[in-house]
């Protein structure tokens, strides 16, 4: 008894059938399009539709190139509603600062291991002051610079919240 309700594609048919579109453009890695081709050598409903996406191009590829009307470009600009926009850049959020964006430290100063790697020399540091085995402006001295990156990503992370609440709060409901 049919119900008139297709059974979902398997996995395969739907991913291949999803990279038709780059195999038909080959624009897919090597791999992805010989596994596309091996499956659609053995089934049977995507090379159908393969075959049906191929006919299609044709028959538009044999299309008679058309020609934009010559005021064509002039339309589109005057479509575009560039007063609007600029009425609106009170509305539009504000630029943050950009010390308050992530990448505005260096990479190598927020990496977890240099943050831990100073939180470390700056824990040996003040042990050391603290056993005396160390001289005490030495090792405050590495423990300040230790804590440096972990200080500067706490902080600017901290100054960013802050930012972003205050600029809320600022926003007409």
């Amino acid at each position: 008894m049919k119900t008139g309700m297709q059974r979902p594609a398997p996995p395969e048919c739907r991913q291949a059938c999803d990279r038709l579109q780059d195999y038909l453009d080959q624009t897919l890695p090597k791999r992805e399009s010989l596994a596309v081709f091996l499956h659609m050598r053995e089934c049977g409903g995507c090379r159908a539709q393969l075959e049906m996406l191929q006919a299609l191009y044709a028959k538009l590829g044999d299309l008679p190139p058309l020609e934009a009307p010559a005021d064509f470009d002039a339309r589109i600009l005057a479509a575009v509603p560039y007063e609007a926009y600029r009425a609106m850049a009170p509305l539009r959020s504000p630029r943050v600062p950009i010390l308050l964006v992530h990448e505005s430290l260096p990479a190598w100063l927020r990496s977890r291991s240099v943050r831990l790697v100073g939180l470390v020399a700056a824990t040996a540091a003040l042990a050391a002051a603290a056993s005396g085995a160390a001289a005490g402006t030495a090792a405050w001295t590495v423990a300040g610079v230790g804590c440096l990156p972990e200080l500067s990503v706490r902080l600017q992370n901290l100054t960013r919240r802050v930012y972003v609440a205050t600029v809320h709060r600022s926003i007409p409901r």
